[in-house]
């Protein structure tokens, strides 16, 4: 079949699966917040012309599968949506500007169709830093003061 002289219009998409997440990993995405989020994606969707597939907003991240024309980039796509979201959801919800900025710059994306949401997000969680703990950090004890024997 010759691509180029084929009279009938074929359409191709790339599936792709993106997972990212609030700074600090905030739980703050939850009822009106994660309600007004997804209204924000599909109106996107529209903009950029992809197809949301699957959109699940947990508390601390947001996952999206999203069938795509290859000429649109996946980080467009995600950028779009991150940037457009944040500005509208920091003005709608006054809370939101406790943190210095609604998302991260980071995102993790995988491109295929047999590819499922836990596993998506088991290897983003498998990317993720160790967080460190919150507050100063206990004092370390000096050597004289270990093995038992009096300071000078």
């Amino acid at each position: 079949m010759d691509i180029q002289n084929s009279s009938e219009q074929e359409h191709w998409f790339i599936t792709y699966h993106f997972v990212w997440g609030p700074m600090r990993s905030k739980p703050c995405l939850v009822g009106e917040i994660a309600r007004r989020l997804q209204a924000l994606v599909e109106e996107r969707a529209g903009v950029l012309a992809f197809q949301p597939l699957a959109l699940v907003i947990l508390p601390d991240r947001v996952y999206l599968a999203a069938a795509a024309p290859p000429t649109l980039a996946p980080h467009r796509i995600v950028c779009q949506v991150k940037a457009v979201s944040s500005r509208i959801l920091r003005d709608e919800f006054p809370e939101l500007t406790r943190i210095p900025t609604l998302w991260t710059r980071a995102y993790f994306v995988v491109a295929g169709d047999d590819v499922t949401a836990e596993e998506v997000f088991r290897r983003y969680e498998a990317l993720q830093r160790p967080r460190r703990p919150r507050g100063r950090p206990p004092k370390r004890q000096s050597a004289h003061e270990e093995d038992g024997s009096p300071s000078a």
